[in-house]
């Protein structure tokens, strides 16, 4: 009689890529990449932000790149794994929304 073996497989887990602007809501306002979120530095090191998977790919922004340094490292304190400061608003090559 032949005997059934089951192998257990792991699912792989989905990770999210998200654009974060660090920037205060005001700038976010007037410009922000497409489909970003704003978290402003202030609440990223408060910890008063909305939960993000630890596992997710956070691609950090502002006007220059210092505010998105700074939340990087609080944000990798916090344990967020794939955390990418990618500098200032102005050197992307993303779709922006502008108030008109």
């Amino acid at each position: 009689m032949l005997k059934q073996t089951r192998i257990a497989t792991s699912t792989p887990a989905i990770t999210a890529q998200k654009w974060i602007d660090v920037r205060i809501p005001e700038q976010y306002q007037c410009e922000h990449i497409q489909g970003a979120l704003n978290i402003p530095l202030r609440d990223i090191q408060a910890g008063t932000f909305p939960p993000l998977a630890k596992e997710d790919i956070l691609y950090l922004y502002c006007n220059s790149g210092r505010q998105a340094t700074l939340a990087q490292d609080a944000l990798q304190q916090m344990g967020y794994q794939n955390v990418i400061n990618m500098g200032g608003i102005a050197g992307l090559k993303k779709p922006v929304v502008t108030s008109e």
